[in-house]
């Protein structure tokens, strides 16, 4: 679908509403046309939250220190409750790591009644402050929600114990049990890393990532490239994992009993499909995924570690599979063999600036 004229006008008035109000939300719909992949919407969010609700798993794609984007999850939960009814969706989190889903399970259920109180609990209960770090107060409007509504919670993380040891041994460190619980599907574990561009990810978006931590000194004296590439496709797998164990529990269900799952997640392990959105659509084909970028920044989309800075626009895809060709002029040429999305939907608390959309859509205002 490219854009059409009707697109372009859509583009042009969203654009203009900047400092409307009423406009609380602006979304950027990837097309399937990767020359011209994005619409942006004003005052669209019943479209949305329809879109949204027709899935069965979404994976909201969140800056864990943006207060704005953990608002922004409650309101797209509290919407899709709305459509599919509270008893059909559940909310899995990475915030918390899988051995604590008794502590979510006695937070919804209100073992304790008085909230400050069960708040406290939740944060103890889950060694927030040791297992996660990131500020427990901007995650209350998901979790008030949750609790009043009797949303579950559905803790998705891998014990950090077991990723530490990965980071710094590899794979083969794990027990048997853990190789069981967390990568549930060996052998397209191991096969997913011959989807077409995931080298390219991998290259792109992984190996900075190292040479960051590295740098930070967070991977020992000794850091190991490898070592750090088996956590990280560990993290994904074994989240997806745990989520689609929770689905699978209904997958068979008529319509209106079957429950679904919005997914909060870093937006490193959403973006450009190749993390958790992309086991999980490996792992169960059969089910509806989007995925959801919330208030992206050119920060999110870099592709490498020398590339742009906070004034340049969104990276709204990659080129994977790049050959280096000369044709019969002398012309040197790269050869390209697919293009990889950053994300099904970009979707900010307030209208972005002109100059955070893609050129493209710029020249349409």
């Amino acid at each position: 679908m490219s854009l059409t004229g009707k697109s372009r006008q859509l583009v042009a008035a969203a654009i203009a509403e900047e400092g409307d109000p009423v406009a609380t939300t602006f979304a950027v719909h990837q097309t399937e046309d990767p020359a011209r992949p994005f619409v942006v919407t004003a005052e669209k969010e019943k479209e949305l939250l329809n879109a949204m609700a027709a899935n069965d798993v979404v994976f909201l794609g969140e800056h864990h220190n943006k207060a704005s984007d953990h608002a922004l999850q409650a309101k797209i939960i509290s919407g899709i409750a709305e459509r599919r009814g509270t008893g059909n969706v559940a909310v899995g989190l990475e915030m918390v790591q899988q051995q604590f889903q008794s502590a979510l399970d006695k937070y919804i259920g209100r073992e304790i009644a008085e909230d400050a109180a069960a708040e406290r609990a939740l944060y103890d209960g889950v060694e927030w402050a040791e297992r996660w770090q990131w500020s427990f107060e901007d995650y209350l409007p998901v979790f008030r929600l949750a609790r009043e509504k009797r949303i579950p919670l559905i803790a998705l993380n891998v014990d950090s114990d077991a990723m530490a040891r990965v980071r710094f041994g590899g794979l083969e460190s794990l027990t048997q049990a853990e190789r069981d619980l967390y990568v549930q599907d060996k052998k397209g574990f191991i096969a997913f890393s011959k989807t077409p561009g995931f080298i390219d990810y991998v290259e792109k978006i992984i190996m900075p990532s190292y040479s960051l931590h590295a740098r930070m000194g967070l991977l020992g004296k000794n850091p190991s490239q490898a070592n750090f590439y088996s956590s990280r496709i560990l993290w994904d797998e074994g989240m997806s994992t745990l989520a689609y164990r929770f689905l699978r529990k209904t997958e068979a269900a008529p319509p209106e009993q079957k429950q679904m799952m919005v997914v909060l997640e870093g937006a490193d392990h959403v973006k450009f499909s190749m993390g958790s959105v992309g086991r999980m659509k490996r792992m169960a084909p059969s089910l509806k995924v989007a995925s959801v970028l919330l208030n992206p920044t050119p920060v999110d989309t870099r592709l490498d570690s020398a590339q742009g800075d906070g004034e340049a626009p969104l990276a709204i895809s990659f080129a994977y599979g790049g050959q280096v060709v000369t044709d019969r002029d002398g012309v040197i040429k790269e050869r390209v063999k697919g293009v990889v999305g950053v994300a099904d939907y970009l979707w900010f608390s307030s209208p972005p600036t002109l100059g955070l959309l893609p050129a493209g859509l710029r020249s349409l205002a």
